[in-house]
């Protein structure tokens, strides 16, 4: 699916001073205001007669409400070495669904998405672009291989993070449901071509249904309690429970390198004389490194998750403070268990202080009996090759009941007749 567009519209000459042949050249922000951005100073002066100067005008990210989600964008105001245009920014996936858990990977009707609703947006604002110029800057292409339950994906995920291949390695960070590839270990991109994501869809999903409950509590906007109810469909959190998402983030420089158009209407025109599905072959491009990786490296896999799930029941602990509840020893006794199934009741005995093997042990037997660790060998039945654990079908993306999204422009036409 298409989870992320990122396009740049430059303005048309008749609304900006400069030459446009070199690149360079300016427009005037109050123009833009006039016709519904919102500017902001950075300098203000309050005169003695109560006359108010601002100066240092800018446009921040801008958020545009639609149907069924947002857009962002941003105006570039131009400078000696660039001419001024507007970055538009949005979730195709949750324009069309209000969600970006599935979606689908047209890319003519994700484009038109984010420029429908502009348009609608931003009615004025539109005509001062030069739309047969805008480009692609960066897409999102991204695919799901399902799990079979929450403890495996963050296997996975830890798994992972051991991998490197050619030019591509994972960057150390310290958070138990993703990965990163591209990005270096003080976050940065480190990449001009494309940044790799892997992470739990779930984890990712309950956050924003949290932030989108606090939104609701907070304010009456309808838009908030239209995704939230759309968020906590079954439907969609039932795929999304379990599923260990792969994120290529494809910038300019690499569809530059496949000899890839980036001007909108040849990126569009590329796409549908396409052998295939051009989605699918920029993700496999991204992820051929980490998939190539993947093929020589094994995990040790460990399904007990009802154990888990006792241990977070038996021993988490809700903070006075902030009312989170952490699980850190839930976890931390979990990884006791799994070393019984990796190493053997006896070895693992041997090999741990006698008070820490003790405690643990009286713990841990308040969620599983004695005789069942006692009969863990620390065989390798459970060491399988990762790409069996990691399979990322092409033709199970999305529920069985999916059905694709209508254009924008046609559900727009659908609640204004309604």
């Amino acid at each position: 699916m298409i989870d992320l567009i990122r396009m740049s519209i430059p303005f048309n000459e008749d609304f900006c001073s400069g030459d446009a042949t070199e690149s360079h050249g300016l427009v005037d922000l109050q123009v833009c205001q006039w016709n519904g951005a919102k500017l902001e100073s950075g300098e203000v002066e309050y005169e003695p007669d109560g006359s108010v100067t601002v100066s240092r005008l800018r446009h921040p990210f801008e958020s545009i409400p639609s149907s069924n989600s947002s857009l962002s964008f941003k105006i570039y105001s131009g400078g000696l070495n660039y001419w001024p245009h507007i970055e538009l920014k949005a979730s195709p996936a949750k324009l069309l669904q209000g969600h970006n858990v599935y979606g689908t990977c047209d890319v003519e009707k994700c484009i038109f998405a984010l420029v429908q609703a502009f348009n609608v947006g931003m009615p004025n604002l539109t005509t001062m672009l030069d739309w047969h110029l805008a480009e692609i800057q960066h897409i999102d292409v991204t695919f799901t291989a399902q799990m079979e339950s929450q403890s495996q994906g963050r296997q996975a995920i830890a798994a992972l993070k051991n991998i490197s291949s050619g030019q591509t390695r994972s960057s150390k960070n310290s958070h138990a449901t993703t990965c990163y590839f591209g990005v270096n270990s003080q976050g940065k991109k480190s990449s001009r071509h494309k940044q790799l994501k892997i992470y739990l869809k779930g984890a990712e999903l309950e956050h924003q249904i949290n932030e989108l409950l606090q939104k609701v509590k907070n304010s009456n906007i309808p838009l908030y309690k239209k995704q939230l109810d759309i968020m906590q469909s079954s439907e969609v959190r039932g795929f999304a429970e379990n599923a260990l998402r792969f994120e290529a983030s494809v910038l300019s420089r690499m569809l530059q390198r496949l000899g890839i158009p980036r001007l909108v209407s040849e990126f569009i025109d590329y796409a549908k004389s396409y052998e295939g599905c051009l989605i699918e072959a920029l993700w496999t491009e991204a992820f051929k490194d980490v998939f190539a990786a993947l093929g020589n490296e094994k995990m040790t896999v460990f399904d007990d998750e009802d154990i888990l799930n006792k241990l977070k029941i038996e021993f988490g602990k809700v903070s006075e403070k902030t009312g989170n509840t952490s699980y850190a020893k839930a976890n931390r006794l979990f990884r006791f268990y799994r070393s019984f199934k990796n190493e053997g009741y006896e070895e693992v005995k041997r090999t741990t202080a006698k008070n820490t093997f003790h405690d643990n042990m009286r713990q841990l037997c308040l969620v599983v009996s004695k005789a069942h660790l006692q009969n863990l060998k620390g065989i390798a039945s459970n060491v399988v090759p990762m790409l069996r654990v990691i399979n990322v079908d092409f033709s199970k993306q999305h529920p069985a009941s999916y059905v694709e999204p209508e254009h924008l422009c046609d559900q727009i036409s659908l609640r204004a007749v309604s």
